[in-house]
């Protein structure tokens, strides 16, 4: 099966070591991959999805920016603080190695941190939803019961 991507195409699918790709907590399914952007917006920088996730917001929801899935494997508890600490080392290592413009820098890493929680607002505002949905089901199922007695 080819590996879809949210309009961030990947022209490779390197793995690092570091960081684990689990399975994919929202949908189950499969496993993480790793790729890279080639937009001219992002080229070069790494991400994280399922592979059922789409542009369009169909398929699965897991996806994140190099920086946001450490944050999210963190807060699971999948990499341990030795792990986060080498992970953070590497990572400011690569940005002081790439970094050229340090204000453009930290409005991206802002944007990151929000496309991050705002993911999961999202995977917690389906989750209400469909909780939502099962009790108004099991009160009409209730209501009928009563009615119908």
């Amino acid at each position: 099966m080819g590996t879809r991507s949210s309009g961030s195409s990947s022209s490779d699918q390197r793995r690092r070591s570091d960081l684990p790709l689990i399975k994919c907590l929202c949908c189950r399914v499969t496993n993480i991959v790793e790729l890279t952007a080639t937009t001219d917006a992002n080229r070069g920088c790494i991400f994280f999805t399922c592979p059922d996730h789409e542009k369009d917001g169909s398929g699965c929801n897991f996806w994140y920016w190099e920086e946001g899935y450490v944050k999210y494997l963190e807060r699971k508890g999948y990499i341990a603080d030795k792990e986060l600490r080498d992970v953070k080392h590497m990572s400011e290592r690569k940005k002081a190695v790439n970094n050229e413009d340090g204000g453009e820098d930290e409005v991206k890493k802002l944007m990151l941190s929000l496309v991050s929680i705002g993911l999961e607002i999202v995977q917690i505002l389906k989750g209400m939803l469909v909780g939502f949905i099962l009790l108004v089901v099991a009160l009409v199922c209730l209501v009928l019961a009563v009615w119908l007695k």
